[in-house]
């Protein structure tokens, strides 16, 4: 097996960040990318530039501290009243890791991802004085993208493996602090299909229009402009309060949307709590009607992240999955 590194930093806010993939009239045609020699570096540099792969912070970062959009919190008895709230990271540091399998036909590259920034939230204080907190975060996140080998050209040695499938994200708080986590998300479409995933970054959802691979667990959901959808994600927390679960959706500036899902169940199991949430809306139309490739995040806090005035309290854990709108 061969194996590579390649590590890239970036220092510029990437709330609305959008980097293209390798496509038709990219330039990359004649020429290879900018500072990629050999194979094992264009598999780095596609991995990061993979539609999914970039697109990812974008469905997890907030321009501004926003509401959810599901109406107001209901009553509250926490030092914080929030009003809104938002994840504006400031940094990311990437790396991508390639190995090659046996045969020299696949490869898989793993990306991991460094984000820091702060948790803001603005809301009422047991004074009703309006406050700002500022809570700053570190968090990470994995994914895997499988390369599959078309050509063995000397010359265009770029365009010798291209990105066949990936797997779902998996992020959030690192140790000693990440007390909750998702343990399982299941997807149903309307026309009976369902996707259910224990293990994000081993579930790979492969890119069907590309018809070059068959392995891996389904297809990237394909979804129909204005189709509904209906989620339920499984939580493990060691907080004896109502974790909060949000659903992230759609694509940049205003077309952004977050929605809080129901806990319907909740089952004690002696110093842990397994939570069960739902979409807490009758058949949402989620799916918006801009076509492209984009993520629907899940994402999970404790109660004392949004609702404590603490700036230390800050657990969370958020999964991507991709999907196409066509």
């Amino acid at each position: 097996m061969k194996k590579s590194t390649m590590f890239l930093l970036s220092a510029s806010v990437l709330a609305g960040m959008f980097v293209s993939g390798c496509q038709k009239g990219d330039g990359l045609d004649e020429q290879a990318p900018t500072g990629v020699t050999n194979e094992e570096q264009a598999m780095e540099y596609f991995a990061l530039n993979d539609e999914f792969v970039a697109n990812e912070e974008e469905t997890f970062a907030d321009k501004s501290i926003e509401t959810f959009d599901y109406g107001t919190f209901g009553k509250i008895d926490a030092a914080i009243t929030p009003l809104r709230w938002g994840r504006i990271i400031s940094s990311v540091t990437r790396s991508v890791s390639s190995t090659i399998q046996p045969g020299d036909t696949i490869s898989i590259s793993l990306v991991e991802k460094t984000l820091t920034g702060t948790f803001k939230i603005r809301g009422l204080n047991e004074n009703r004085d309006t406050v700002t907190i500022d809570k700053p975060f570190t968090d990470k996140s994995t994914r895997k993208v499988i390369f599959k080998r078309v050509n063995r050209d000397t010359k265009k040695f770029w365009r010798n493996w291209v990105p066949v499938a990936t797997s779902l994200v998996n992020g959030g708080t690192i140790d000693p602090n990440n007390s909750v986590k998702i343990v399982k998300v299941q997807f149903f479409n309307p026309n009976g299909d369902e996707v259910v995933v224990e293990k994000p970054n081993e579930y790979y959802l492969r890119y069907r229009w590309l018809r070059l691979f068959t392995g891996g667990q389904k297809d990237v959901p394909e979804l129909i402009s204005g189709q509904a959808l209906r989620i339920v994600v499984t939580v493990e927390s060691k907080s004896s309060e109502e974790d909060l679960v949000a659903l992230r959706y759609g694509f940049g500036g205003g077309n952004k949307k977050r929605v809080r899902l129901a806990m319907t169940s909740e089952t004690n199991n002696g110093g842990t709590y397994t939570r069960v949430f739902e979409i807490s809306r009758t058949a949402p139309q989620f799916v918006h009607f801009h076509r492209g490739f984009f993520h629907m995040g899940v994402d999970v806090m404790t109660r004392a992240t949004l609702y404590s005035d603490d700036v230390n309290s800050y657990a969370v854990n958020w999964w991507g999955v991709p999907y196409r709108v066509f």
